[in-house]
């Protein structure tokens, strides 16, 4: 009775090793189709405009995607072709293969090095090295067939191997390490979470496959070949290499498909800083035309008047007070629209704390515009808002309080920031003169301005008046992870 278990598990070893052998062409095609999407993924996916470093270097991936793809279905076609060509014709198909599956570890290893080499490097350095290593294994190959050094199916042999050793194996390793660095650099610092999840997932998985596609090789009779190889793995587990290769690739294919949409995420973040970049030249503008057509009017005015007075001095000094006394209001009044528009240009290089950022524009209301103001925080900050989307919301609520202070003759505004579980709500009232109707939609390019903003940070912004009830301005701003 107790030879009937290692009996049944050597039957059950014996039909795992029969079926997959049965089936080892499906694998293999399978295989290659895993390769040739993730060939098609990159190709087809737009990234030639792109600034980030990985985009230099996807070419060269798709390219080893692509002829893996065609030396795996090549071990499927191949073969079932010797029995309508020459032995001759056979052979001359095999060694192409073999020849295209030195130039598919070849790309590889162009991949690991251009992702791992500077930037500031020229690119000419990577294809002439990978270039070499090419040459010097084909020309190899090319000699010991032409020297007739050993059978043809030898030589195919020990060419594949050294290919595995000398190409694949740093190939696949540099490409692991220089996916992580990505990870941790430019891509990194978008801070994109899943994006960098995915590009770790396949650097992890371009180092099993170095592994498994670079020391696990053909059995040959030579070390470390003779012992480390596949048909060792076929026998110990009962299933070919190449299913745990697909399986690897498949984790490739899949996780540089969805790593691709950092392309994606960098034109939307083109367009959005494009789109700020008209709203401050858009404020730039109004500002600028405000302060031409406004104040540096009444200041040129008061200047007329000042020369006015040092003439009418001593003959008449009473019309001289009267005009003193006007030029001093009116360049008062010019020194509370410099203050405001300081106040509405004024921009923080990098805002992280949009509570702290929201207390500082109050502070500074005040002090310009001598308004009461409450603030009222809810809840505490615990999603990261990013400098780019804080800096938005601090625009906005700086463009609402500097409509309240040129606008709206309010005594009191009420500020309340609220961090909800999704959603960040600030809320601006005053109680000042409030608009003419309740939907203020053109009455203003500052409302505007904001309106852009809150588009920009996928939010909703309502604006809401009513004459001598004063003004709210309500804006609801969802996380972004």
């Amino acid at each position: 009775m107790a030879n009937l278990c290692p009996r049944g598990a050597a039957l059950k070893m014996d039909l795992t090793r029969s079926c997959f052998t049965a089936n080892e062409s499906i694998i293999l095609f399978i295989y290659g189709q895993v390769y040739f999407i993730l060939a098609l993924s990159i190709i087809l996916r737009p990234y030639s405009q792109s600034r980030l470093e990985m985009a230099r270097t996807l070419p060269l991936l798709a390219a080893f995607a692509l002829t893996q793809a065609l030396v795996k279905w090549g071990t499927v076609f191949i073969p079932m072709q010797a029995l309508y060509t020459s032995d001759r014709l056979l052979l001359t198909m095999r060694a192409a293969q073999l020849l295209l599956l030195g130039m598919s570890f070849t790309f590889l290893l162009a991949f690991g090095l251009k992702m791992m080499l500077p930037r500031s490097w020229h690119p000419q350095i990577v294809r002439r090295a990978s270039l070499l290593l090419y040459l010097f294994w084909s020309s190899a190959v090319l000699a010991a067939w032409l020297l007739n050094l050993a059978p043809p199916n030898d030589i195919i042999l020990t060419a594949d191997v050294a290919s595995r050793y000398l190409l694949a194996l740093p190939g696949g390793l540099l490409a692991a390490i220089g996916l992580c660095r990505q990870a941790q650099g430019a891509i990194g610092s978008m801070k994109v979470t899943a994006i960098n999840n995915f590009l770790r997932a396949a650097g992890i998985a371009l180092a099993i496959y170095a592994l498994l596609d670079g020391l696990i090789v053909p059995s040959a009779p030579f070390f470390p070949a003779k012992y480390l190889n596949q048909e060792a793995i076929r026998k110990l587990l009962g299933v070919p290499a190449e299913l745990f290769l697909g399986l690897v690739g498949l984790v490739i294919a899949y996780s540089i498909s969805k790593a691709l949409q950092v392309f994606q995420i960098e034109t939307t973040h083109w367009i959005e800083e494009m789109e700020r970049a008209q709203a401050l030249a858009a404020d730039r503008e109004r500002i600028g035309r405000e302060l031409h057509d406004g104040t540096i009017q009444s200041i040129y005015a008061s200047g007329l008047i000042l020369e006015d007075v040092r003439q009418a001095l001593d003959s008449e000094p009473e019309r001289a007070r009267a005009q003193l006394d006007r030029a001093i209001a009116n360049l008062n009044r010019a020194i509370q629209d410099i203050r405001s528009y300081i106040f509405d240009l004024r921009h923080d290089e990098e805002v992280e704390d949009i509570g702290a950022c929201i207390a500082r524009l109050i502070k500074d209301f005040r002090i310009n515009t001598l308004i009461e103001v409450d603030l009222c925080v809810e809840g505490k900050q615990q999603h990261m808002i990013g400098p780019d989307r804080a800096q938005d919301l601090c625009q906005i609520a700086r463009e609402a309080l500097s409509n309240v202070a040129r606008h709206s003759r309010a005594q009191h505004v009420d500020v309340l920031l609220h961090y909800g579980e999704r959603h960040l709500t600030l809320r601006i009232a005053d109680d000042g003169v409030g608009f003419p109707t309740s939907s203020p939609d053109g009455s203003g390019r500052g409302l505007k301005n904001m309106r852009e903003r809150a588009q920009l940070l996928e939010g909703a912004l309502v604006v809401e008046g009513t004459p001598k009830e004063g003004v709210t301005v309500a804006l609801t701003v969802p996380y972004k992870d």
